[in-house]
Order: structure tokens, then sequence, then C-alpha cells
């Protein structure tokens, strides 16, 4: 018999603060596939670059911003197809792959050079 750890916990919904909360924006085209979630809740799981967390997810459809559809605090995002995150340095992350978004961060994704591109505010 294997025994599995559960996954990290995250404070999902839980803002800093109280106030201060990850969001993304989505401005890119529809045919991009985008999605968002709360780490710490739900049945699903989420493979970020800081671990694997349970989740639960939202489809953030274009033109809409994480709170527009009831996520009052964003932990990550993926693209269904590969992007990347731009801040200081360019990081490419794959199709499907999450992205964590910590409380004091934000994404505002659309389409740069012909790829997705979310920058980190």
């Amino acid at each position: 018999m294997v025994l599995l750890s559960p996954a990290p916990q995250a404070n999902a919904g839980t803002c800093t603060l109280g106030f201060i909360c990850g969001y993304v924006e989505n401005y890119l085209p529809s045919s991009y596939t985008m999605k968002i979630a709360e780490l710490g809740v739900g049945s699903e799981t989420c493979v970020t670059q800081e671990g694997t967390f349970t989740c639960k997810t939202y489809w953030l459809p274009s033109g809409k911003k994480s709170k527009d559809i009831g996520v009052k605090d964003a932990d990550a995002l993926t693209v269904e197809n590969a992007a990347w995150t731009t801040n200081n340095n360019s990081t490419w992350f794959a199709a499907g792959a999450w992205q964590r978004i910590h409380d004091d961060q934000g994404r505002v994704c659309s389409v740069v050079d012909g790829h997705p591109a979310c920058y980190q505010n």
C-alpha cells in the first residue's frame, strides 16, 4: 500500500490584510482558453512551480477579470496554449501549466508578438 501525503494548502480566499488579493485580467482573444484557480479548496489538483495544491478552477472568458466571475482571490492561472509571464525576466510556461499568483500580485494577459503573455503587476 502506498500512502500519499496531502497536497500543500494555500490561503485560498484569504487576502493579505483582508483586502490585498491576487487577480487576473484576460484580454486574450477567445481562441485562447484561460482558467484561474483558488488553491487550498475544492477537489481538483493544480501543479504550480511552487508545488501541488488542491484547488477549485474557473474558466475566465476573454475580456473578463477574475472579480467579474466572483473570484475574490485568484491564486493561479493557466493558458491552454504555451505562454509566458513577464516581469523583469520573461518566463515561459507550458500549455496547461499553472502559474502561482501571490496576494500582492496580479496578471494581465494579452497577445504580444503573436503569443499569449501574462504580465505581472
